[in-house]
């Protein structure tokens, strides 16, 4: 447990600290602690079949991965409580009009499983709207100005979600949850 622990927090802490545009291209769910994380990338593109769930709450866990404050400003105070209080799959046409997802892209082919159309599409998008027609340095300090407000909070919200989840584990709170899960007795949305 210690391990994962320090791996999340770790996880997290870079994801989120990360001085480079950090670009998301999203061809289908995002879930649990990966869909915490992303929400502090500077840029994400989905295919149109997308939709995030963040299932903490239906399984005996809290927030991690940053979310309860990357969530928040990502997807904004109501949204952020459907995902994270409720555990409700978040669609992509509700990604977009919250402003967590930039743009909605297509594979040429129109099939979801032209996983190489859409990254094709979404590399291009990147090259024409974040090229070399801009200077790369003033990317970097402009993003460095845009979350160092952020960083004591995030740092401070991390450590909470981390410490959160360890109380959780100790009181064996997940492991009933994942026990009603496996003998059939709950049932969740995935």
């Amino acid at each position: 447990m210690r391990t994962f622990l320090v791996n999340n927090l770790d996880l997290t802490r870079t994801v989120y600290n990360h001085s480079k545009i950090l670009v998301v291209a999203l061809n289908g769910p995002v879930v649990g602690l990966t869909a915490a994380v992303i929400s502090f990338a500077d840029f994400i593109y989905a295919a149109p079949h997308t939709y995030l769930l963040t299932p903490f709450s239906s399984l005996g866990l809290v927030a991690e991965g940053g979310a309860s404050q990357g969530f928040v400003q990502r997807l904004g105070i109501s949204k952020a409580n459907e995902a994270l209080l409720m555990s409700k799959r978040i669609s992509c046409e509700e990604l977009v009009a919250t402003g967590f997802v930039n743009k909605v892209i297509s594979a040429p082919s129109g099939k979801k499983e032209d996983s190489d159309g859409f990254l094709k599409v979404v590399l291009a998008e990147i090259d024409d709207k974040l090229g070399l027609h801009l200077n790369q340095s003033s990317l970097l300090g402009i993003k460095r100005l845009i979350r160092q407000p952020d960083r004591e909070a995030l740092d401070r919200a991390n450590m909470l979600e981390v410490f959160g989840g360890v109380d959780r584990f100790v009181a064996g709170i997940p492991q009933e949850e994942f026990r009603k899960l496996a003998a059939g007795e709950k049932k969740h949305k995935l």
